[in-house]
């Protein structure tokens, strides 16, 4: 008799099946967005009723969803080989569905078999790549949510391990970066292949420099580094001329360890509140040297700078969160500070401890 005739494994393949359609509002409503913005990319060339590429898509894309949900690669040992089975059997199961829906006789299918067989690709990598994003979210929000919740027990505040676990979780469900990318790489495709085929190869240089992270509990300054390049080739691509970008870190220093995030946040943060909202855009400049027992990293940008508030300026949870994080991991010794660059700009510093590094503080 085989496994899967026992109760246990019939309940536990009928629990997976159920736990498909599990999902919050805000992913529904997130992932028919997505849906519909790649619809409307395909309805360009297509002289056919907007409705016909926004039904298929919309069937493609729920049930892959769904199939993922099912799988839940972010609970086995081999994630990526997990997804592959997963988004590719929900391509066939959503080319299937297709049909029966849009009442394709079979002569159809056979004569326009390459089509049919295109669509079933395309669905294939729209559906990877954003499973993928929503995998690398979701990893690293527990893996920042149990870091939380580890030194809040090692007499940090509970507010830390909340505050820390709500963000990632939010993270998790924002995947505008991606969807930004691939709908500027499509884009692209039709106007200017070259810029595309750039824009594409950052795009995986930045899931190469993520993937292999999502278990990671520590990194190493290189490591960092290669993902802000990623991270800011990608947006340099996107925005044109506003934004450049130098990065200055001794080869010698790439193999210090580092806590990971904290450097990828700080040029998230230059990105969001220095170089976009000024209107003639900017400079960021990545460098990092050595002083003594301590390592110190610099994230500058030209952009607006420093704006007063009601708030104080740099107390955003972001930044709040990368003090925390210094504090818990490196006590007194780890540093962050936020100042006014010249002769126009904000630089953000990072100081670590060199001697503490491979053993970071909790007390």
């Amino acid at each position: 008799m085989s496994d899967f005739a026992t109760p246990a494994a019939r309940s536990t393949w009928i629990a997976a099946l159920v736990r498909g359609f599990k999902a919050d509002l805000p992913t529904i409503a997130l992932i028919a967005a997505i849906n519909t913005g790649i619809a409307g990319v395909l309805w360009i060339d297509d002289t056919r009723a907007f409705w016909h590429p926004l039904v298929t898509v919309q069937i493609f894309g729920f049930v892959i969803a769904y199939c993922v949900n099912v799988a839940a690669p972010w609970n086995s040992t081999r994630p990526l080989r997990r997804m592959l089975l997963a988004v590719a059997i929900g391509a066939g199961v959503g080319m299937v569905l297709v049909i029966l829906v849009k009442g394709y006789s079979l002569e159809e299918v056979v004569t326009k078999r390459t089509l049919f067989a295109f669509n079933v690709m395309l669905a294939f990598f729209n559906g990877l790549v954003f499973s993928l994003l929503f995998h690398v979210k979701l990893a690293a929000a527990r893996a920042q949510a149990a870091l939380a919740r580890a030194e809040s027990a090692r007499h940090l505040l509970s507010k830390q391990a909340i505050e820390a676990e709500l963000k990632l979780m939010q993270a998790q469900v924002e995947p505008h970066f991606l969807f930004n990318t691939l709908a500027s790489v499509q884009y692209l495709t039709e106007t200017d292949p070259q810029a595309a085929h750039r824009l594409l190869g950052h795009l995986i240089a930045y899931l190469r420099a993520a993937l292999p992270q999502l278990r990671a509990s520590s990194t190493t300054l290189g490591k960092e580094v290669d993902l802000c390049e990623a991270y800011l080739n990608i947006l340099r691509t996107r925005i044109g001329s506003r934004l450049s970008f130098t990065v200055d870190v001794p080869g010698d220093l790439r193999a210090q360890p580092f806590a990971p995030n904290l450097l990828i946040s700080l040029v998230e943060n230059a990105v969001k509140h220095g170089i976009e909202p000024a209107a003639s855009g900017g400079a960021i400049v990545l460098r990092a040297r050595r002083e003594a027992d301590r390592l110190v990293v610099e994230v500058a940008d030209s952009g607006r700078g420093l704006v007063e508030s009601a708030a104080q300026p740099g107390s955003g949870v972001g930044l709040a969160n990368v003090r925390e994080r210094l504090a818990a991991l490196y006590g007194s010794r780890g540093r962050f500070t936020l100042a006014v660059a010249r002769p126009q700009g904000t630089t953000a510093t990072l100081e670590i401890p060199v001697d503490e590094a491979d053993e970071p503080r909790h007390s």
